[in-house]
């Protein structure tokens, strides 16, 4: 099972992205935030993970293993993300699923310089 060290060298390999303090409020041990807003909380117990996605976005990810999400709803109604069971996931899918958390919290001016900092270094690969 990925843990929380996983996930955090996932998370900070990203641009401008801050480790906030942990949120007992949010039974969260650890977040990851870009340009304020968090975009993935390591849940206490460090068995689930909470990743920062639009609903239908979410969908696509949990369509694949039902069992391995859950949505998140503040107040059933305002779809917040989904809740990872860390144990139902392989690394491949949660470093997908972490940077597909940080696009859609991210700047778009940030996640530009990200894409084309690595469309550069693709096209120097020989």
């Amino acid at each position: 099972m990925i843990g929380l060290n996983e996930i955090r060298a996932i998370a900070m390999a990203l641009p401008e992205v801050e480790e906030g303090p942990p949120v007992r409020a949010a039974r969260r041990i650890a977040s990851f935030k870009v340009a304020g807003k968090s975009f993935v909380g390591v849940e206490a117990g460090g068995v689930t993970m909470i990743a920062s996605l639009a609903e239908k976005q979410a969908k696509l990810f949990a369509a694949e293993a039902p069992g391995a999400y859950e949505g998140i709803w503040r107040n059933g109604k305002i779809f917040m993300g989904l809740r990872v069971d860390l144990s139902k996931v392989s690394a491949r899918r949660l470093h997908e699923l972490i940077e597909a958390s940080w696009r859609h919290s991210a700047p778009p001016r940030v996640v530009a310089a990200n894409d084309k900092h690595r469309l550069s270094n693709s096209a120097c690969k020989p």
